[in-house]
């Protein structure tokens, strides 16, 4: 929204301890969840992802992606043992 006052975001999301991606935001453009490998799981508008009436990110759906993205990637080396 025109009250930001942040205009780089970079935050790690973690999944069992370990540094699994990151939500990234570079003001104007949207917010961008990162696997550790950089590739690119979603993005958000500030309404999708903005707390009402604050510039915090809700970081569940972000979250919710990276373990996703974590987990997919565990079964498929599961499969190739």
């Amino acid at each position: 929204p025109e009250s930001a006052t942040m205009a780089y975001f970079l935050k790690p999301l973690t999944y069992n301890s370990q540094v699994a991606g990151f939500l990234v935001r570079s003001y104007p453009s949207q917010w961008t969840v990162l696997d550790a490998q950089s590739a690119v799981l979603g993005t958000f508008t500030d309404a999708e992802i903005l707390v009402p009436k604050t510039n915090t990110p809700d970081l569940r759906a972000s979250v919710r992606l990276v373990q996703k993205s974590a987990d997919e990637k565990a079964i498929r080396a599961r499969s190739m043992q």
